[in-house]
């Protein structure tokens, strides 16, 4: 067996039928099975699938597991030499996966290969390049250019050897071998959605280079989850569960200091950030908590993350999931 296609099923039975058909249209040279692991099992709900694509391997994980324990199941159910990890909600129009194969195959300097991810008109969605990109995002500084520039003296641009390597693969596409993910006990399962891709890339790029190439491209059609941020401003830029998560990631990959040094920032700029506004309310000659929607939500949401400080310090085995009313995005939605 060549490739084992893992994709994590919830409540998506109609996006894997497309999904499941791309594949079987555009990748005919390669001996491959697909195996689908199910967070959200209802006998039947597959019958469309099963009924078409019956040589699929359909594994019940016994409820929602989380994506990095899901992978982790099919993982150990595939017989493929290489495995890739696909999301439910993307497609494949031409060779992509035979072309990742033929990558890993040919050049054993690699230790795992991405897609890149393009919309339904296929044009290409901004990604972060390296690790280090997505890490200048979580420090949240005055919009100026001095602040910038100590952000980037603080986690430089990352360089390589080659033009397509990286050190950060999207986890809706990602193939690496059975043999390596093994050795590296898989995905992280203390990670229930998000991050999860950046850390099992962090330690992948300890045993080998990742790397992005053009003819490996694919549809990610990007479906709404409530964990999802609905409102977007200069503070409040994050998500709950996808920032419980980075913290974890960052925590796990890089340690102590930069963990305590994000934790730093945010709780610095709470307290000056009420400070601005209500200096600007009065100038402007109004109610001193007018407008302060943006400052109480960032409080908020300051507040979980202290939920999971010592967790997440002391390396607390997880899954961490945040709760519904942690979710303060989906709590302030109006």
């Amino acid at each position: 067996m060549d490739v084992s296609i893992v994709l994590v099923n919830y409540k998506t039975e109609a996006l894997l039928l497309d999904c499941l058909h791309s594949i079987y249209e555009h990748t005919t040279d390669l001996h491959f099975e697909c195996i689908i692991v199910d967070n959200h099992y209802i006998p039947g709900q597959n019958q469309a699938i099963l009924s078409a694509y019956p040589q699929t391997k359909w594994i019940d994980s016994g409820g929602n597991v989380g994506f990095s324990k899901a992978n982790n199941i099919g993982m150990h159910a595939a017989l493929g030499e290489y495995i890739l990890f696909l999301n439910a909600d993307t497609l494949v129009f031409d060779a992509a996966i035979t072309n990742a194969f033929r990558k890993l195959k040919n050049d054993s300097s690699l230790s795992a290969v991405g897609g890149i991810q393009m919309d339904e008109n296929r044009i290409p969605i901004p990604y972060y390049r390296t690790l280090n990109d997505v890490r200048r995002d979580f420090y949240i500084v005055p919009n100026r250019p001095i602040f910038h520039q100590l952000i980037d003296r603080l986690l430089p641009e990352e360089k390589f050897g080659r033009p397509e390597e990286t050190n950060n693969l999207v986890g809706a596409f990602l193939m690496a071998s059975k043999n390596n993910l093994l050795k590296l006990h898989g995905w992280d399962e203390d990670f229930f959605m998000y991050a999860e891709d950046a850390e099992l890339s962090y330690r992948l790029s300890k045993v080998g280079k990742l790397a992005y190439f053009e003819d490996i491209k694919f549809i990610h059609l990007i479906q709404d989850n409530p964990f999802r941020r609905t409102t977007f401003s200069w503070v409040n830029r994050f998500a709950m569960q996808i920032q419980v998560s980075n913290l974890l990631w960052i925590r796990k990959s890089y340690g102590i200091l930069p963990f305590l040094l994000i934790y730093a920032n945010y709780t610095i700029l709470a307290p000056l950030f009420w400070a601005w506004k209500i200096c600007l309310n009065i100038i402007q000659s109004k109610n001193v908590f007018n407008d302060t929607k943006n400052q109480r939500i960032f409080g908020q949401k300051l507040g979980v993350l202290y939920r999971y400080f010592f967790p997440i310090l002391f390396l607390k085995k997880g899954p961490y999931r945040i709760k519904s009313e942690e979710n303060i995005d989906h709590v302030n939605k109006s």
